[in-house]
């Protein structure tokens, strides 16, 4: 069953949307989002799985001290604030997470390298070449990054969700020896929640590329 509200116009509520994207010196990064391609996290069905691990804000943070006072601390326009312990957000484990606009599901992911490994890497985003940067960043964080900055900036809220997925050992014999082996998950995971979601959304979360095709 259909479960997406018929609602039409854009998440953000905003009416001039287009002219706004238009107006962007960096729209061939930004995706718009329509509000009938989303659902919202409370309407999930498996939300059980997720916590609440992150704020996504615009990042205006100055320097308080030295010789650079008043002046940005980072040439990054966002930034992900944790609402976790800052050990388990750092910690370099395996975790599936949402990506929420407005309380609306716009993303499902994986990370094998933890939470601020994997933030971090979104704020490579900045360095498209449209921003007079390098263009040296991969095409989802070019994506996510300036699609998020895109819409902080019209005012919406956004999270971050994620589920710590759980260790998977097994022993293998290696020149004769029983080792034991940490097994890589969250790719199965990811694509096992992204292909429910469809089955049971009509739809991939709209800002989903990725996933591992072997499942």
């Amino acid at each position: 069953m259909n479960k997406f509200h018929n609602a039409t116009g854009d998440i953000s509520g905003i009416s001039n949307i287009t002219e706004l994207f238009n107006n962007s010196s960096v729209k061939k990064w930004i995706k718009l989002i329509s509000v009938d391609k989303t659902i919202l996290f409370d309407e999930y069905n498996r939300k059980e799985y997720f916590t609440k691990v992150a704020d996504i804000v615009l990042d205006k943070e100055v320097n308080i001290t030295g010789s650079n006072v008043g002046n940005k601390k980072r040439n990054s326009l966002i930034q992900f604030i944790p609402s976790i312990d800052a050990n388990d957000y750092k910690k370099k484990t395996e975790w599936l997470y949402l990506f929420l606009i407005n309380n609306r599901i716009v993303k499902i992911g994986g990370t094998r390298t933890g939470l601020k490994e994997r933030t971090g890497s979104y704020l490579c985003g900045h360095h498209v070449e449209e921003r007079g940067k390098s263009g040296d960043c991969s095409k989802t964080n070019g994506f996510i990054y300036n699609t998020f900055e895109f819409y902080l900036n019209l005012g919406c809220k956004m999270q971050m969700y994620a589920y710590q997925l759980p260790k998977t050992e097994f022993n293998i014999e290696i020149l004769g020896k029983d080792t034991k082996v940490k097994a890589q998950t969250y790719h199965a995971y990811e694509s096992a929640f992204i292909k429910y979601y469809e089955q049971n959304y009509n739809e991939k979360p709209i800002l989903c590329c990725n996933s591992d095709p072997d499942y």
